[in-house]
């Protein structure tokens, strides 16, 4: 080959390697020629080495260009030009799977053809040279990845090194971060594999598990509305069983306890619970390893029919509908009615009879998992605080994993389950967020008519209808009464018609309790605020106007200067003209604001007054088709003193 002027002032090494580029675009075979003659001639020169490599990689000859990088490696490893090749091939290796970009995707491969002891160099000469923290422990945890035998000597390192690096950080103080993430979802997994034989001490597992239980519950709670990649982890609670089933399999657990498999079922669990509780009666201080095993694996446990709670509170809408929240409220019972069908006797614990719990209801057969979901819950609860010491024990687990931002919604229902009122209260007062205020007013309002505080209860009442979710309508439910005396709780949609109906209910019962106080049980304001609350989801209560009709019939008379407002519904307008005719007993029906103290009857009444009663009623009829939501929400907003004055 001619020698150019611009190869006249090179060394003999730079000739040589400046023949073989320029005989690369022309002919590779002396190119390659070249090279071969320079490496020979030059072992110990990088430049002439590092050439010889990057002629390789850059013709795509993977095996070649594998075995210069070796011999790199071995000979100039401090070299910054080198170095800066090798962070070229770590980084390919950690997005292996970018088909994107062809460099990244050569190196790959070309890592797949040097020797596997060169490998395991070169990963872990790369982690130890590292200064940044982050960037160390990523390249050792992709050294255990490519060579799970190095787990049992570094994987404990790593360990130390993660939680010390995340104690140390500005995120220590946030469950999810980077320094958590690798530990969690990367390391772990690594650690639980069954053939890798690592030693890890009894308070370390238990601190990974804490530290594991916070950072999937945390990326369950937050994912649905970020984007952050730390948070978007995938099967959160397969993850989780993992680092449960690694725990156990160090400790010696029960594997049953522990074993989480594709096809396990939460009432499949709970027998498992069950049984380990009959085998172990007598769980205390001294049977620590049993309670220790009860105790996390219930808790996980727990925490995953909780989630399902939760999250079957706001069960999936159909294509074009709106989200709706569920919310546990007390239902109605009414002995006159069909008792409903009890729970399965094989689903009760001991010692429970029909009446010991409430029966409890949804509208739509499709959400009944949330009342199977909510039950399992509770039967966590009951069980931890089944025994002082597994109470106190739990009570540490929470310390740690901070579980009560989970609990506070639960144990809310869990008071109302149980019937303790003054929990509930308690509770529902330490609520403050906005979008919570509805639903609280709601169960305030439920609790204070149990108290038999009705006029608390009323105000309650008032809160919640003028906040009421106006976007999603929904529609009355049927599932507010059921027959029987066993106590009733229903899970109340959150849709304006449903909690209208429920204020409804209990503003109805608040009144007619209010006025069996009396000894004159005779109120014809109360009686005719009934009446005009009875509109709402007529017929379902029907039942309670003949007993009304008959008080106003032995009474003779019917005074409500409210009538002309409020007062639309047929059957009721029918049955209340019919007292007022001659064959009805001729009651005096005094519906005329205008007409002051005089009460007008049929008996020598005057024809012109008479008429316009008849006229009035013809008018009522005539607006049977208004939208009756809006007239009773108008009636519960704008005649508070009149509601008032029938609670006193």
């Amino acid at each position: 080959m001619p020698v150019g002027e611009d190869l006249v002032n090179l060394s003999d090494e730079e000739y040589v390697v400046q023949n073989a580029k320029n005989a690369l675009k022309v002919d590779p075979v002396a190119a390659k020629a070249w090279m071969i003659t320079a490496k020979t001639l030059y072992p110990h020169n990088f430049a002439v080495q590092f050439e010889a490599y990057k002629i390789e990689k850059e013709a795509g000859h993977v095996k070649e260009a594998a075995k210069y990088f070796s011999d790199l490696l071995g000979k100039f490893q401090q070299e910054p030009q080198f170095w800066q090749e090798i962070d070229n091939v770590t980084s390919a290796l950690r997005i292996e799977a970018d088909g994107n970009d062809p460099e990244k995707q050569f190196l790959c491969e070309m890592f797949k053809h040097i020797s596997l002891d060169v490998q395991h160099q070169l990963l872990l000469f790369t982690a130890e040279r590292c200064e940044d923290t982050m960037e160390h422990c990523r390249l050792l945890l992709l050294l255990l990845q490519k060579f799970p035998t190095a787990v049992a000597t570094y994987g404990p390192r790593l360990v130390d090194t993660l939680l010390s690096a995340e104690k140390h950080s500005h995120a220590s103080n946030q469950p999810v971060n980077p320094y958590r993430k690798l530990l969690v979802c990367d390391l772990l997994p690594l650690l639980g594999a069954e053939n890798v034989p690592v030693e890890l001490a009894p308070k370390l597992l238990f601190k990974l598990l804490h530290k594991s239980t916070e950072f999937y519950l945390c990326c369950l709670d937050l994912s649905r509305n970020s984007q952050d990649p730390n948070i978007n982890v995938e099967d959160p609670w397969k993850k989780l069983f993992g680092v449960l089933e690694l725990t156990g399999r160090h400790l010696g657990w029960e594997t049953y306890l522990t074993n989480f498999g594709n096809n396990w079922t939460k009432e499949s669990y709970w027998q498992k619970i069950l049984t380990f509780c009959q085998s172990h009666k007598a769980l205390t201080i001294e049977d620590h390893s049993n309670t220790k095993q009860l105790l996390y694996c219930l808790t996980i446990f727990f925490l995953h029919c909780l989630y399902d709670y939760n999250l079957s509170l706001t069960p999936e809408a159909c294509p074009g509908q709106i989200q709706t929240n569920l919310v546990l409220i007390e239902g109605f019972t009414d002995v006159n009615l069909p008792t409903p069908a009890s729970e399965p006797k094989s689903k009760r614990r001991k010692g429970d009879s029909d009446n010991t719990l409430p029966h409890i209801t949804v509208d739509k057969a499709e959400n009944k998992n949330v009342i199977n979901n909510f039950l399992m819950a509770v039967n966590c609860w009951d069980l931890f605080h089944s025994s002082d010491y597994l109470q106190r024990e739990f009570a540490k687990v929470n310390s740690h994993i901070k579980l009560d931002p989970w609990l506070s919604k639960f144990l809310i229902d869990y008071a109302i389950y149980k019937g303790r009122d003054d929990d509930a209260l308690n509770r529902l007062q330490q609520i403050n967020e906005p979008n919570l205020m509805l639903t609280k007013n709601i169960r305030h309002a439920s609790i204070l008519y149990l108290r038999k505080n009705y006029t608390a209860c009323f105000e309650n009442i008032l809160l919640t209808v003028q906040s009421f979710p106006i976007t999603n309508r929904g529609t009355l439910s049927s599932q507010l009464i059921v027959g029987g005396t066993q106590r009733h709780l229903h899970f109340l949609p959150i849709t304006q018609m449903a909690v209208l109906q429920y204020c409804i209910k209990l503003l109805t019962r608040c009144i007619r309790e209010n006025l069996l106080k009396h000894s004159n049980s005779y109120n014809e304001l109360a009686i005719g605020n009934v009446l005009v609350l009875l509109q709402l989801d007529w017929p379902q209560e029907e039942d309670i106007l003949p007993s009304i009709m008959e008080q106003i019939h032995q009474r003779g008379s019917f005074s409500y200067l409210l009538f002309q407002a409020y007062i639309i519904n047929v059957d009721i307008l029918e049955e209340l003209t019919y007292l007022w005719t001659e064959q009805g007993g001729q009651i005096t029906l005094d519906i005329l604001p205008h007409l002051g103290q005089r009460r007008i009857g049929t008996r020598g009444a005057d024809k012109g007054v008479k008429e316009e009663i008849r006229q009035i009623i013809k008018r009522q009829i005539a607006r049977n088709n208004e939208p009756l939501d809006q007239l009773v929400m108008k009636f519960i907003t704008q005649e508070r003193g009149h509601i008032l004055q029938s609670l006193m």
